[in-house]
């Protein structure tokens, strides 16, 4: 589940990492920034191969998403 502990300990990490390879990436759009990742991580299927396919992908991008609402800032 997306939203369960470990799915979300995991968006965290990359979350964290996300944030040292992208640090030109302002703060105020960091949030959409995540969450488009996590899109291109399902549309293109040369990423979606990273998490398995498209399912992985989309678990990926769920995650990144609930842990984004959460505990991302939208301004």
């Amino acid at each position: 589940v997306p939203d369960s502990g470990e799915a979300q300990a995991l968006a965290a990490r990359h979350v964290e990492w996300l944030r040292t390879a992208s640090a030109a990436i302002p703060h105020d759009h960091f949030r959409d920034y995540v969450m488009g990742l996590g899109e291109l991580y399902v549309s293109d299927p040369r990423f979606a191969a990273n998490y398995g396919g498209e399912k992985g992908a989309s678990f990926v991008r769920d995650a990144l998403v609930a842990y984004a609402t959460l505990h991302l800032s939208s301004d």
